[in-house]
This record gives C-alpha cells, structure tokens and sequence, in this order.
C-alpha cells in the first residue's frame, strides 16, 4: 500500500545502471537511458535491511505499463510528498524536491 520508485536487486555482476534498465523492462516494458545519480539511502526494516541507488532517467522507447505493480501514476516534484512512500524512498523524494 506504500508508494515506490520502480527499480529491484542488482544480479551477479550487474552495475547499478545495467540492474535498473532491466528492471524497468521487466516492470513496466519500456526501454530507458539511466542520467545523474540521485541518492544512496540505507534502511532497515522488520527483517531485512536495503541500500537503495536512486537515478533520474528518461524513457527512450515503448510506454510504461504496470506489468508488475498495483498502479502507475506520474506526480511533478511538488506533488511527491502527497503519497506515502515506503521508508527507504523518501530522503530520493526530498532530494528531488529540492532540486538536487
């Protein structure tokens, strides 16, 4: 029921760029370049702690479809902080919405 920004687990010996290109195929069926590094954020929940690298990136062929979520929906900066992230998601909101 949180608010997530799309992305998942690097594979073997993905970089961080590679693992999110795929996972964005693989989620919402749509190719993108990933640009400039976001954040790192580290955070630690009931059973398991994660280190999430955020990246702006723009789509460079296909539309998104929510293949593997809930709903997809898209918000500007100014509008990100109306929606209830999942923990690890937020200081990536708060970067964003300072614009750097």
């Amino acid at each position: 029921g949180l608010w997530e920004f799309p992305g998942g687990k690097v594979e073997g010996d993905e970089t961080h760029a590679a693992a999110l290109v795929r996972e964005i195929t693989e989620e919402l069926g749509c190719q993108i370049e990933v640009g400039d590094f976001i954040t790192s954020t580290r955070h630690s929940g009931d059973s398991m702690t994660i280190t999430l690298h955020t990246y702006f990136c723009s789509i460079v062929s296909g539309e998104p479809v929510a293949l593997e979520h809930h709903k997809l929906s898209w918000f500007g900066p100014d509008d990100l902080m109306t929606l209830k992230w999942a923990p690890a998601d937020i200081p990536t909101v708060e970067r964003i919405q300072r614009g750097n």
